[in-house]
């Protein structure tokens, strides 16, 4: 298929080279993804089958029959439904153990291969078509293997959990940007209708990632529309319309769907009101005042579930969605203090650098100090590298930055802990390795051999 922009570009438009290298380092990254993940899958083997949010539930119901269900065989939109369609024809072919690591086994090596993908693209000048700078090629390797090794990473990817395909899914949306950005000539229709049918899915495996379909289409329709002579707006619109036009099939399934078996036409799930009231009810904040955290004492919350249980018996699950959501609104209108304090500390366990549990078990104090450290300056060349990005492919740092926000914002208000951070950190480990590549280069240069 031609490019849907060919009739736009400039017939003297330099055009980058289209080259994917999988030099050593990018080999190596792929392989330590591979060999880690599933070292710690047999190490913890019982991470495979632990069913903590029903996911395990709702594939094996699809796959028996039942239709997207929960306990008891009821229809319910509790949970997001592209996870549990992923894994359900795995159960039909193999045990709980095999289909999970063997769905998360791929969704991670996809990840690590966008990664390298992405940030190879990105050193690329687009009018030489030449790394922007000597060596920075290494980049994409270095990438891949920060997400190799990334503790969250791996530590979700041996669960039945949405962090990982989350993940996938914004760095294919990336990689998507990244090639139009790089290569215009790139952009065709059935590049455009693939990366919306991408960013529909996004919301359907994490709710929170709602947030970033409209940022999504904006972003591909500037660049579009940015390549063309004339910078056309109506360019843009077509652009946008397309996408948006693919990316509204899969979230229009599912809503029908839900008006048809829940009797509401339910955009993501109706889990946010639980989560939201979770995060924002008397107890919690009286919690957060009192010992200036907001990690839930084990016989404290087992006390808050039984009273909300008795509160919401008999009624349906959207009306317990719907209730929850106006007790936490009722809480934050209160006491906006309490809401502020709340808010803080869901941001400063949004960022930790280990997930809350943690705190709460026996970790040792070496590998808790170590973790601190790692992402410390992970954290730090991330930042530094965000402002090489913005000078080199303002376009894409800006999306980069504004994805962290949006993806950040949602745990302003709902529960949050250092998973809720797993789907951005491969989008973070491209600047990192580029910052990273800028501090070997000296090296890269004394070390580099010219190629025939």
């Amino acid at each position: 298929m031609n490019s849907f922009l060919t009739q736009h570009q400039p017939p003297s438009a330099a055009q980058p080279s289209s080259t994917f290298r999988l030099d050593w380092l990018c080999w190596t990254a792929l392989a330590l993804t591979l060999i880690l993940r599933v070292g710690w899958m047999v190490l913890k083997p019982e991470s495979l089958a632990i069913d903590r949010d029903a996911y395990l539930l709702l594939a094996q119901n699809l796959v028996h029959g039942e239709g997207f269900c929960g306990p008891g065989g009821v229809p319910t939109a509790f949970r997001p439904p592209l996870f549990p369609l992923l894994l359900a024809p795995l159960l039909w072919l193999a045990n709980v153990t095999w289909a999970v690591a063997i769905l998360q086994l791929s969704l991670s090596l996809v990840l690590t291969w966008a990664t390298i993908r992405t940030t190879q693209l990105l050193t690329i000048d687009r009018a030489s078509g030449e790394d922007t700078r000597d060596g920075w090629h290494a980049a994409g390797g270095w990438a891949g293997m920060i997400v190799a090794i990334d503790p969250l990473l791996l530590l979700y990817s041996t669960q039945p959990m949405t962090e990982i395909l989350a993940a996938t899914l914004i760095m294919l949306l990336s990689l998507q940007l990244a090639q139009a950005l790089i290569h215009p000539a790139s952009l065709t229709l059935s590049r455009l209708m693939l990366a919306g049918l991408m960013a529909g899915c996004a919301p359907l495996a994490r709710p929170a990632l709602l947030l970033l379909l409209p940022w999504f289409l904006i972003g591909m329709g500037w660049i579009g529309s940015q390549h063309a002579p004339h910078r056309s707006p109506r360019l843009f619109l077509r652009i946008v319309m397309i996408l948006a036009g693919f990316a509204l099939i899969a979230p229009g399934i599912w809503m029908t769907r839900n008006q048809l078996v829940m009797g509401e036409p339910i955009v993501t799930t109706t889990h946010g009101g639980y989560t939201l009231w979770l995060a924002n009810n008397p107890v919690i904040q009286e919690l957060e005042e009192i010992k200036g955290t907001s990690i839930w004492p084990d016989e404290k919350f087992r006390e808050w579930e039984a009273r909300n249980r008795e509160k919401l018996d008999g009624l349906s699950e959207v009306e317990q969605d719907k209730l929850q959501q106006g007790w936490a609104w009722q809480t934050i209108r209160r006491n906006p203090e309490a809401f502020t304090r709340s808010a803080l500390l869901r941001m400063a366990f949004f960022w930790s650098p280990v997930p809350q549990s943690m705190f709460q078990n026996r970790v040792p104090w070496g590998l808790m100090e170590l973790l601190f450290f790692s992402y410390g300056l992970f954290a730090m060349m991330a930042c530094l590298g965000t402002i090489e990005l913005l000078r080199s492919h303002r376009v894409f740092g800006v999306w980069l930055v504004g994805t962290v926000c949006l993806v950040m914002l949602p745990h302003v208000f709902y529960f949050s802990n250092a998973r809720m951070r797993a789907p951005i950190e491969p989008l973070l480990a491209i600047p990192a390795a580029i910052y990273l590549v800028k501090l070997l280069q000296p090296l890269i240069r004394r070390t580099h051999i010219p190629e025939d």
